[in-house]
């Protein structure tokens, strides 16, 4: 064979191999499944509060409910959560390195994790993804809302039955208790937050002890190395093994206890699609933990709920809009917040006597209540900051009224927050006072480590509003334009509430499904 023939009959044998491994490259990957036309009567997206209270009523009062929920269910998957110095994959949800609000040094391999973070422009939301919702990676702090601000925000609800009837029974359900004064005061984890009471007195700022879901009583056998330590193990952000009754351990067990309820997890639902008789079909793709579509359906109910979190909900109702025309009332969107949050805090706090301590729960059980302040209303969070050694700083949540309202609008197939720093002068203004003020009466400096000059305004872990209940709904949630079509979830709440919110959220959730029941919307 002359070389030019030889040359020629080499690239065809090459090709050929070449083209062999790309069908069989191509032949090996797996086909993404199609199912259509699965129907349920009731379907509920997503497992958070508005979801879990959903559909444990629904299920009482016996009816059938498929819950959709695009995170894992991390109980039966038997991986662990991380915690803050040693996280794992778990971590993030697709993500390559953590997403903390700081010291994020660590990478990760992608998977689907427990904790997302939502970018936007001029302001980053945290949110929890799995069965249980926001409830797996919060420090569940428990607290109810003042009643007169309550009023002021709700002024069309009866609030004596709220805080005679609806708050008692979310807390109930959700296992609220409060931390021993005599525990709190002899436990070294807890030097933060007695250290933040002490010098928030000097200061002239009156402090509250704060309710909790996580079991006090499980945090002082863990405290005594009788039971596998959590709140002691660096464990909030990225979920809790032990002693945090999340929505899976309260809510969503009791529902589905009752043989009612079934969890579909890895479930995404893409868009709503409302039908001539005014059901509901919705596309959805399943997952597996690398995030790859390994299936796509088509569900279709008579009734939905929609219960995706603030955000969640808010961008599958206005895609929908754009996408399919699913009408919506034209507010929706509007009356958006941030429920107030802005992150502060201080550096060289009593370095000379032991700082804030080496060692600290990731559980908070006090703030700060200087929201009758005429001139500089807050709640602040006394924040833990387990770095593992003591790094003299305290850490705070803020929580503010919101004077100036956001929205939220979809465009270029993506969500939008209309949210600047404007949204927030007010409250920087408010964690100035609050900074200074502490500083003077303690000394200490700014958390310029932490924060951008002592300021971390585009911090947000409560967004809220956005279908505004009373105002994109009915009084009990029914979205307008719609007969079967309800959002219960924070969207309800237009933007701020003044406190952690999700207490405000079951309570009125529990007072919203149990009127539609009583009303026959699910016959």
């Amino acid at each position: 064979m002359d070389r030019k023939s030889f040359i020629k009959n080499s690239l065809l044998a090459v090709g050929g191999f070449y083209f062999l491994q790309s069908n069989l490259f191509h032949a090996a990957q797996p086909a993404i499944k199609q199912e259509k036309n699965i129907d349920a009567p009731i379907i509920i997206i997503g497992s958070g509060y508005g979801g879990a209270v959903s559909a444990l009523r629904l299920c009482e009062a016996g009816k059938k409910v498929v819950m959709l929920e695009m995170g894992m269910n991390w109980g039966k998957s038997g991986i662990p959560y991380s915690n803050l110095l040693k996280p794992d994959k778990s971590a993030g949800w697709l993500k390559t390195k953590t997403i903390a609000p700081f010291f994020n040094i660590f990478s990760l391999k992608p998977f689907t994790g427990v904790l997302d973070r939502l970018d936007f422009e001029h302001i980053n939301i945290w949110v929890g993804r799995g069965v249980g919702g926001g409830s797996l990676v919060n420090g569940g702090m428990a607290v109810t809302p003042k009643e007169s601000y309550f009023k002021e925000v709700f002024p069309n609800l009866d609030s004596d039955k709220f805080y005679n009837i609806y708050f008692p029974r979310a807390r109930q359900e959700l296992k609220v208790n409060i931390i021993s004064e005599e525990f709190l005061k002899e436990c070294p984890f807890y030097k933060f937050t007695r250290v933040g009471e002490e010098e928030a007195h000097k200061a002239g700022f009156k402090t509250m002890r704060i309710p909790n879901v996580y079991d006090f009583s499980y945090m002082e056998k863990e405290y005594k190395n009788e039971v596998p330590r959590s709140a002691f193990n660096t464990e909030v952000i990225y979920g809790n093994n032990h002693g945090k009754n999340s929505l899976d351990k309260t809510y969503l067990q009791k529902a589905l206890d009752t043989g009612n309820l079934e969890i579909l997890d890895l479930h995404s639902v893409d868009e709503i699609n409302v039908n001539q008789d005014k059901s509901y079909t919705l596309k959805v793709h399943q997952i597996d933990t690398l995030g790859k579509t390994i299936a796509e359906k088509t569900f279709n109910c008579k009734k939905l709920i929609v219960a995706a979190g603030t955000m969640g909900t808010l961008k599958l109702l206005l895609k929908s809009n754009a996408v399919n025309n699913l009408p919506i009332p034209e507010n929706l969107g509007k009356n958006w917040g941030n429920n107030g949050n802005f992150m502060t805090g201080r550096n060289w706090v009593k370095p000379l006597s032991g700082g804030t301590g080496a060692k600290q729960s990731t559980i908070p059980v006090a703030g700060v209540d200087n929201w009758n302040d005429p001139e500089h209303p807050f709640f602040a969070e006394i924040a833990p900051l387990p770095m593992g050694m003591d790094v003299a700083t305290a850490l705070y949540l803020q929580i503010n009224r919101v004077d100036k309202k956001g929205s939220v609008y979809y465009v270029d197939d993506n969500l939008k927050v209309n949210w600047d720093a404007s949204n927030t002068q007010k409250m920087r203004e408010n964690a100035d006072y609050f900074i200074k003020k502490m500083n003077r009466a303690n000394g200490g400096t700014r958390a310029h480590l932490l924060f951008d000059n002592g300021f971390g305004a585009n911090i947000c872990y409560h967004p809220l509003g956005g279908c505004v209940l009373g105002e994109a709904t009915n009084e009990f949630g029914k979205l307008k334009n719609h007969d079967h079509l309800f959002v219960l979830d924070g969207s309800l709440i237009p933007g701020t509430i003044g406190v952690n919110p999700f207490v405000t959220i079951v309570a009125l959730t529990e007072y919203c499904i149990e009127n539609l029941i009583q009303n026959n919307e699910f016959a």
